[in-house]
């Protein structure tokens, strides 16, 4: 008996085994992770099946980009556009850069005072539950 020696495979298991074959190779690329896809409970099947999906995966290896990287280049993208506007609708990049400017000047005002608010309120905040606990224990 020689093992090595291939038998012989008929049309119709050829076909089966191509057409499994395909399957993997089309489920590989469209990238599905399911080994359910297929019913049949043929071994030979089933390792058409796979080799056809390792050989798509192979063929096509998948890039991954960085999330970070993305979002980066999208704002990025999206300052550039807005100093773009800017300079088409103030006539020049000066006037867009000079109405940049002083958007930029103003929200840091309004964002510093509102800071010292803040902190305003907090620190009265403070002092009157120091004072409500000085009433409350005896010592106001």
């Amino acid at each position: 008996m020689n093992f090595f020696q291939r038998t012989p495979i008929d049309e119709t298991e050829k076909a089966r085994l191509d057409a499994a074959y395909e399957r993997g190779r089309r489920a590989g690329r469209d990238d599905v992770n399911e080994r359910g896809l297929i019913n049949e409970h043929d071994v030979n099947v089933r390792r058409a099946y796979d080799r056809g999906r390792r050989d798509e995966r192979a063929r096509h290896p998948r890039r991954r980009g960085s999330p970070v990287l993305t979002t980066v280049l999208l704002l990025a993208a999206c300052a550039g556009a807005f100093v773009v506007y800017l300079g088409v609708s103030q006539g020049s990049f000066t006037g867009g850069g000079q109405t940049l400017d002083q958007s930029l000047a103003n929200a840091k005002q309004q964002a510093t005072q509102a800071g010292r608010n803040a902190a305003d309120r907090a620190g009265d905040a403070l002092q009157n539950a120091g004072q409500k606990l000085k009433q409350q224990n005896g010592n106001g």
